[in-house]
């Protein structure tokens, strides 16, 4: 959807190549827009036109260390990270939460855990 942030006044941004079904982190990068799909496991790489008015599914970001991610942050050179909120898996003082650094260019993510940079962290 596109807000008018005068107005409030929302409209809906017409979509080809597929759907964004369970959407969550959103990133908009010029003409790109990535939509993070947290129960399945991808990204939606959509090209914008510049009215933002309608959009097309170029690609979608998949990654196997994914774990439903929900955010997503740019860090330049074509690498997004990915945040997994693991809701699949039941919270307990030991739990671990991670990032994936994703690569915009590849099909999928680098595969690569970041979860090394920062403290582990437990629920919340």
């Amino acid at each position: 959807f596109r807000v008018d942030p005068g107005t409030g006044v929302t409209r809906e941004i017409e979509l080809t190549g597929g759907n964004v079904s369970s959407g969550d982190g959103l990133l908009l990068q010029g003409k790109r827009l990535f939509v993070v799909q947290n129960q399945l496991n991808r990204i939606a790489v959509i090209r914008i036109d510049r009215r933002l008015t309608h959009g097309t599914i170029k690609r979608l970001l998949t990654d196997p260390l994914f774990d439903v991610p929900t955010t997503i942050d740019d860090v330049g050179h074509e690498t997004l990270y990915a945040v997994n909120a693991r809701f699949t898996t039941p919270p307990t003082p030991a739990t671990t939460y991670n990032i994936v650094r994703v690569d915009v260019r590849s099909s999928h993510g680098k595969g690569k855990d970041d979860d090394h940079r920062g403290p582990k962290r437990g629920p919340g």
